[in-house]
């Protein structure tokens, strides 16, 4: 599964990144409007905007992730917040 998310994200950085234009590829390929391209669903995002999709889907479900995260040990975090959002 590494590999295909390394494949997505070297084909959109080719894409749509510029060295001479704001940002990190991955705050430019986030901006991608071409929402026709098959990998437009899967495009790279920034740590910013996925935690911050992951509380608006929690706060969906009723859930109060900040609460769910200040429960857990450190091993356990990831893994469980991942299963309580999904």
């Amino acid at each position: 599964m590494a590999f295909l998310k390394k494949c997505v994200e070297a084909k959109c950085k080719d894409c749509t990144y510029d060295h001479a234009a704001p940002g990190t590829w991955r705050e430019q390929v986030e901006q991608c409007t071409v929402t026709r391209c098959p990998l437009w669903v899967v495009r790279p995002m920034t740590v910013a905007t996925i935690n911050a999709n992951r509380k608006v889907r929690a706060e969906t479900a009723g859930l109060d992730i900040d609460a769910l995260i200040a429960g857990l040990d450190d091993e356990d975090e990831e893994a469980s917040v991942a299963d309580a959002v999904a």
